[in-house]
This record gives structure tokens, C-alpha cells and sequence, in this order.
């Protein structure tokens, strides 16, 4: 029997109680003013026991001993002794049980709510022990009143017993089988709880296992990913060594390295700049690839500073994560987040830097093999290019003045010859001779003559090559060729004249001897004056000897009339 609940149970049990007692009182005091043969002292006995139970009940609550269920038992037990009691005495008078009835039933059905009902034995007590009562009273009103109606309320005592004992019974069967019902019903509902956890537990294993199964899927699909990112880069690398023995011309390798690495990578940059001299290439050289608008401006004019202030600090290598705008201004409004920067080549013959960048970040914090692979192959592409260059160089070149032979020249002056005929453009060919060189070297020795020679050669490459797209060689001693592709006779004029006048204006300073420089030029055209590429070399030494013959210290057009005296 639960304490707590049956506690609970008879404290709401005090109003029910409040508006029974009221309704009684009221109930018995007007049938006793209506009825004036009613028995006032039964009137008396019953309010005074209805007064007694309701100050009994309030001092029960007060006092907190509703919790004490012994104490309730006794308490519910007198009271329907006492009911049972006064119907004893009622009976067969001319007052009314039917109210005690109701009171006995109350009570009776508080004192069950604090009995075990599920325990027979407390139902057989309580049913003897108001079967005694009961007769006990009927004895004592037999013997104190000595009617003769003893047999009408023996019976009655009997039929009062009978009901309890049998209602007990019913109630205890009755409860047994809820309690029953109940247990079924929390085994069936605990069956279907340990179902629950049990499908719950299966819900959870499979979350787990599905969860470990994502996990492998993506493990898996990053695995491929670096697979297919690794085979790329091999196939990429494999690309590149293959193209490197088979090409010495730097520039498309810089170009077919930093295009593999930009479709492999997806880089919002990649660039590759070489100091000049590195291959005999007179001028920087830059690639850079990017598809962020005016930003291959921006690093090309940025590189070359770049290089030489990590030169100056040795520094090799330098990655930018954090806030790239504030240490690379030019890269302040653009959307790069991660730089890679490095020197290449190792310590005393540094040539160059290569860079890149991108929009994710934190990109070259780790797995830098493939750039560290790329760059020891442009290392390598770099070295076999110069080391091609030398040899071709000192083939092609003249030993004196290092510009080109005249066995190179040959084989320049046929491809391009090739090519205008083919695209029927037009050429322009400049011969000329150091006039009275010979007296150079008589006056002021052969080391004077080859100082005098260089001049010629440095100014002429110079003024040719790198400001008009020309070629020059050293045709013989002191004769030089100057040829302009793709120019006409009135291009070529002007451009030689200035040329012309560059050469006189020198003076070749050699020892304590300054050595004044003059020239004779002749200059013929294909096709306007000779309609044969073969005949230019020799139409312009016409034009050259005509000059020298004619006073020498000029330059003369070929007008088509010149022949070889």
C-alpha cells in the first residue's frame, strides 16, 4: 500500500466530507422541525457524531497524520463501527437510517482506500471485526431495551454482515483483477518499451553503421580524389620531362609549365619570371597566367622587385596566408588568399622566381611535393637550355664581338628569305665596312682595331635587334650585315641613316688614343630593286663599294643601276 497516495487519497477526501456533513446537518434539522414525534436525542447522538468526525478530521490534517496509515485504519474503522452502531438503535423506530446507511457507506469506502484490498485477510478482519460490533450492539440494545424485535434485527445485523463480508470480497476480487489487468498491461507496455528500446538500440546501430559508411564514402571519395589529383600530377610531370628533352626554347616551357599546373590546380595565378642573361636572353622574361582581370599587369610589374628583395634578404621560399593585401599591396582588391613565392635555383646562381597564388586558404600549408616536383624540372629544363645556349652560342656567335656569325647568318638569312618569298613580304639589307681600318691597326695596334670592331658590333646589334626587330652578323674582318624583315626600302632608309650616323658619331677611346669611327653603307630592297633574295648580299656590297669609291664615309641606296665596276 502506497503511504503517499492513501495520504493524498483521504486529504481530498476532507471536502467531499465538508459538503456530506453540511448537507446532513441541514437535512436532519429541518426533518426534526418538521417532524416533531422525530427522536431528538438520535437527532442529538447524530450531529454530535457528525461534529465529532469533522473536528477529528481537521486536527488529522492539521497535524499531519494522514501519513500514518495505521492510524487512518483505526480512525475509518471507528467510524463505521459507530455507523453501524446507531442503525443498531435506529432500527425499527420511527427515525430514519437511510442517512446513517449513507455515512456508513462513506466511511466504509474511506477506510477500503486504506486497506490492501489485494489481501484478503485485511477484508476478512475488517468484516469480523463489524460483524462483532454489529452484534455486540444488538445484543446491548436487546438486553438495555428488551423489545421483542430481536429476531427482525438479528436478521437485519446478519443480512448488514452477509453484505460486507460478501462486498469485501467482490471489492478484493475485483481489485485483485485490475491489479492483474494492470500487470498485464505494464508487462505488455514494458514488452513494448524493451521492443522500443530495442528497435531504437537497431536505429541507433544503423545511424552509426550509416554514419561510419558516410564517413568511408567520403574517406573513400577523398582518397579518389588525391588519386586522380595524384595521376593528373604524374601524367602532368610526365608531360612536361617529355617536353623538356624535346625543347630548348625556354619561353614555351614556361608556358607549357604553367599551363599544366593552372588546369591542374585551378590557381587563380601562376607566374614564372627569369632574369635577364640567364639563357643569353637579353631581356627579362615573364609568363604569367591568370583569369582575374589586370592582375597579369600588376605582377609582371611586381616580379622582378620581388625577386631581387628576397635575393637581398636570402630568403628562398615565402608563403602568404594571413591578409596577403597588407605584405603585396597590388594584391590589396583582389581575391587572393594564399601565395607561394620561390627563388629559383640554389645559392650563388640564383635565376629566377616562380609564384602562385589562389583564392582558398591556407593552400600551401601542406602537400607542396608537386610544386617542389615542377620546380626541379623547370631547374632542370633551365640548366639543359643553357647549356644548349653555350654550345649554340659559341657556334653561332662571332669570338670577337659575340654577335652573329657569318655560318649563322647564313642559315638566318635563308629561313627568312624562305619565309618572305613565301608570304610575299618584303626585306631590307644593309652592308657596311670600316672605312681605312687598316690605318687603325697601323697607328694604333691589332687590340685597338678589335676595340674599334666590338663598337661597331654592340651599337649595330643594339639599334637593329633590339630596337627593330633586325639581325646582324660579322660578315667578314670589318664588314658587317644588318637585315630588317618585313621593311621596305623607305622603312629601311631612315633606320639605317640613324644607324649611320650612331657609328660616325662613336670615338673608341684606347689608351691614352681617341679613335674616331667612320663607315661606308649600302642598302638595297626585296623586291622593289632586286626581285631575287639571292642577289641582296651581293647588290648591297655594290652599293657599299660605290660608297667607298665615291668618297666613302656615306650611305648608299641601291636604285636598281648599281653594278660592280
Amino acid at each position: 500500500m502506497n503511504i503517499e497516495i492513501a495520504a493524498k487519497l483521504q486529504k481530498r477526501g476532507i471536502i467531499l466530507h465538508r459538503v456530506i456533513f453540511v448537507a446532513f446537518l441541514l437535512q436532519r434539522i429541518t426533518l426534526q422541525l418538521v417532524y416533531r414525534d422525530l427522536p431528538r436525542k438520535n437527532t442529538i447522538a447524530l450531529i454530535s457524531f457528525i461534529i465529532i468526525c469533522a473536528i477529528l478530521e481537521e486536527l488529522l490534517s492539521k497535524f499531519h497524520c494522514f501519513n500514518n496509515i495505521w492510524a487512518v485504519r483505526v480512525i475509518r474503522f471507528v467510524q463505521c463501527a459507530t455507523c453501524s452502531i446507531m442503525i443498531i438503535f435506529t432500527e425499527s423506530t420511527n427515525d430514519s437510517g437511510t442517512m446513517v446507511m449513507s455515512l456508513l457507506l462513506l466511511f466504509v469506502v474511506d477506510m477500503f482506500l486504506v486497506v490492501d484490498v489485494s489481501e484478503k485477510t485485511y477484508c476478512y478482519g475488517i468484516a469480523v471485526a463489524l460483524g462483532i460490533v454489529v452484534l455486540l450492539a444488538l445484543f446491548v440494545r436487546m438486553t438495555l431495551i428488551g423489545d421483542n424485535k430481536w429476531m427482525f434485527m438479528f436478521f437485519a445485523a446478519l443480512l448488514l454482515g452477509a453484505v460486507f463480508i460478501c462486498e469485501a470480497l467482490a471489492f478484493s476480487d475485483y481489485i485483485k483483477y485490475k491489479d492483474n489487468q494492470v500487470l498485464d498491461e505494464r508487462r505488455k507496455f514494458e514488452n513494448i518499451v524493451e521492443k522500443n528500446e530495442n528497435i531504437l538500440n537497431m536505429q541507433n546501430k544503423l545511424r552509426n553503421t550509416n554514419d561510419q559508411l558516410n564517413i568511408q564514402k567520403i574517406d573513400l571519395q577523398r582518397a579518389n580524389k588525391q588519386i586522380k589529383e595524384a595521376n593528373e600530377e604524374m601524367k602532368v610531370q610526365e608531360e612536361i620531362m617529355r617536353y623538356i628533352a624535346s625543347s630548348f626554347d625556354v619561353p614555351k616551357i614556361s608556358n607549357q609549365i604553367t599551363d599544366s599546373i593552372m588546369n591542374v590546380k585551378k590557381l587563380g595565378f601562376c607566374a614564372v619570371y627569369i632574369k635577364e642573361g640567364v639563357y643569353h636572353n637579353k631581356h627579362s622574361h615573364f609568363v604569367v597566367k591568370t583569369k582575374i582581370g589586370n592582375l597579369e599587369d600588376k605582377i609582371r610589374e611586381q616580379m622582378d622587385d620581388i625577386y631581387s628583395h628576397m635575393v637581398d634578404e636570402g630568403a628562398m621560399e615565402r608563403i602568404i596566408h594571413d591578409n596577403p593585401g597588407e605584405q603585396l599591396p597590388y594584391l590589396k582588391d583582389v581575391n587572393i588568399n594564399s601565395i607561394y613565392i620561390k627563388v629559383l635555383g640554389e645559392n650563388d646562381d640564383k635565376y629566377g622566381l616562380f609564384m602562385i597564388g589562389d583564392s582558398r586558404r591556407k593552400l600551401f600549408d601542406d602537400n607542396m611535393s608537386f610544386y617542389n616536383a615542377i620546380i626541379a624540372q623547370y631547374d632542370i629544363a633551365i640548366s639543359n637550355v643553357r647549356i644548349y645556349n653555350n654550345m649554340q652560342h659559341m657556334a653561332r656567335k662571332d669570338g670577337l664581338t659575340q654577335i652573329n656569325n657569318r655560318i649563322y647568318f647564313n642559315e638566318l638569312f635563308k629561313e627568312t628569305s624562305e619565309k618572305i618569298v613565301a608570304d610575299k613580304g618584303c626585306m631590307s639589307v644593309a652592308l657596311f665596312d670600316i672605312d681605312k681600318f687598316k690605318n687603325v691597326n697601323d697607328t694604333y695596334g691589332h687590340l685597338a682595331g678589335d676595340e674599334v670592331i666590338k663598337r661597331i658590333a654592340s651599337v649595330t646589334e643594339e639599334h637593329i635587334e633590339e630596337h627593330y626587330d633586325g639581325f646582324v652578323c660579322r660578315y667578314g674582318g670589318e664588314e658587317f650585315v644588318a637585315v630588317l624583315p618585313n621593311r621596305d626600302i623607305k622603312e629601311a632608309e631612315p633606320i639605317i641613316q640613324e644607324l649611320f650616323e650612331k657609328l660616325c658619331s662613336q670615338i673608341v677611346t684606347y689608351n691614352e688614343f681617341d679613335i674616331p669611327l667612320s663607315v661606308s653603307v649600302g642598302l638595297t630592297a626585296y623586291p622593289e630593286v632586286c626581285d631575287n633574295t639571292e642577289e641582296l648580299l651581293k647588290r648591297a656590297d655594290w652599293c657599299m663599294y660605290y660608297a667607298k669609291e665615291h668618297g666613302r664615309h656615306q650611305l648608299k641606296v641601291d636604285d636598281g643601276t648599281i653594278v660592280k665596276e
